[in-house]
């Protein structure tokens, strides 16, 4: 078994459109990444793979995304560029865009012939989206050295083909399409394997929780109460916390003792102190800084079931808002501020359950990121 395992990764991997400088997980962060193409896929098995302009090349911001849902034949494929200047970037997706040429069709061209206007809008989404023909169009040239631009009159935008037949092929594993009919890039190829079905969405039943609009304040004696014992109940101590002479901890700033803490509080003032924030009637959050960067600051928070306070339960160490019964982690990957992750957390009555976690991309000059490119999602139900 395990030689026949290892003949079908040998058999699938010296496609020559795979390279040995890919990296990453498609279920993880960015995903698997080579050179300016991305594939994320999510806990459905549904994949986005996307792909930018080469970085430092071109007139503006440009990327293309497929979303390919299991056992699909065809992805739905997006379009997304800015107009640029020394003054202002400006979205595809801005009706008010104006291009000095209003009689101008947004275009598709690959290897200097153009596919057609792309006219069609999603339902869902004001950015363009390719048609049938066009996208298998796009699919047929996946493997080969592909020129694929997008022109608006006399402007255009070129989408780097680097990366793309291995991300393609990347994700036709994931799914399970290679050597099958529904495969994007590996119809042909030897090691056949079973189409996979979608994953069930997980249902979150997200439970009453104070709003804002509330103000709920922990009474006084409570909130004594917590402020004099959750150091303890909190090993402030823990490596995990506050790392090692070696590694970095999750949470520097918990302990007032520690190193990370006294060099702060020399620049930026005292970072020991807890905020207490009631939840329901019967449970509260206990939230503390966890660390700081150029750009990037987090908090840990920690569930308190209030008959039982003495073993809190943490929920995450970077999280940097809670409301209305959510936790979220917001963070740049950078400062430009073109590239973000996103975490969630519900409430559901009983703990905080991750609702999402994605990103927005690679970061390619789009404000705010890209796409929107999860690796785990949920239906969450008031």
């Amino acid at each position: 078994m395990k030689l026949v395992m290892a003949l079908m990764t040998f058999s699938l991997f010296s496609l020559p459109a795979v390279a040995s400088d890919a990296y990453g997980d498609p279920f993880e962060g960015w995903g698997f990444v080579k050179d300016d193409w991305q594939v994320v896929c999510d806990n459905t098995l549904t994949c986005r793979a996307a792909g930018y302009a080469e970085e430092g090349v071109g007139s503006g911001p440009v990327s293309i995304l497929m979303v390919v849902e299991p056992k699909k034949a065809l992805p739905k494929v997006y379009v997304d560029f800015i107009y640029s200047d020394d003054e202002f970037y400006q979205s595809s997706s801005d009706d008010s865009l104006n291009t000095g040429n209003e009689s101008s069709h947004t275009e598709l061209w690959l290897n200097d012939k153009s596919y057609g206007a792309i006219n069609s809008r999603s339902d869902d989404d004001s950015r363009h989206m390719l048609d049938e023909n066009q996208t298998k169009q796009l699919l047929r040239h996946a493997r080969l050295n592909t020129k694929i631009e997008v022109r608006v009159g006399s402007d255009r935008w070129t989408i780097s083909d680097k990366g793309m037949g291995a991300v393609l092929l990347k994700l036709d594993e994931v799914q399970g399409r290679v050597g099958t009919s529904i495969a994007l890039v590996s119809k042909n190829h030897a090691s056949k394997q079973t189409p996979k079905p979608a994953k069930p969405t997980p249902v979150i039943k997200k439970a009453f929780a104070y709003s804002d609009k509330d103000n709920k304040q922990l009474n006084a004696l409570r909130l004594a109460y917590f402020q004099k014992n959750i150091n303890t109940w909190v090993d402030i101590n823990s490596e995990q916390l506050i790392g090692s002479e070696d590694v970095m901890g999750d949470c520097e700033l918990i302990n007032p003792k520690s190193d990370t803490s006294i060099n702060f509080a020399k620049y930026a003032g005292d970072s020991s102190g807890w905020e207490f924030i009631p939840i329901d009637a019967t449970h509260t959050l206990a939230v503390h800084s966890c660390w700081m960067g150029a750009y990037n600051a987090a908090s840990g928070y920690w569930l308190i079931d209030n008959a039982k306070p003495r073993n809190p339960q943490l929920i995450t160490t970077a999280g940097n808002d809670y409301s209305d019964g959510e936790i979220w982690a917001v963070h740049k990957d950078r400062g430009l501020g073109d590239c973000w992750n996103r975490l969630v957390w519900v409430w559901d009555g009983q703990t905080f359950a991750k609702s999402e976690d994605s990103s927005s991309g690679m970061c390619r000059g789009f404000a705010g990121g890209a796409w929107d490119l999860p690796t785990y999602v949920s239906e969450v139900i008031e």
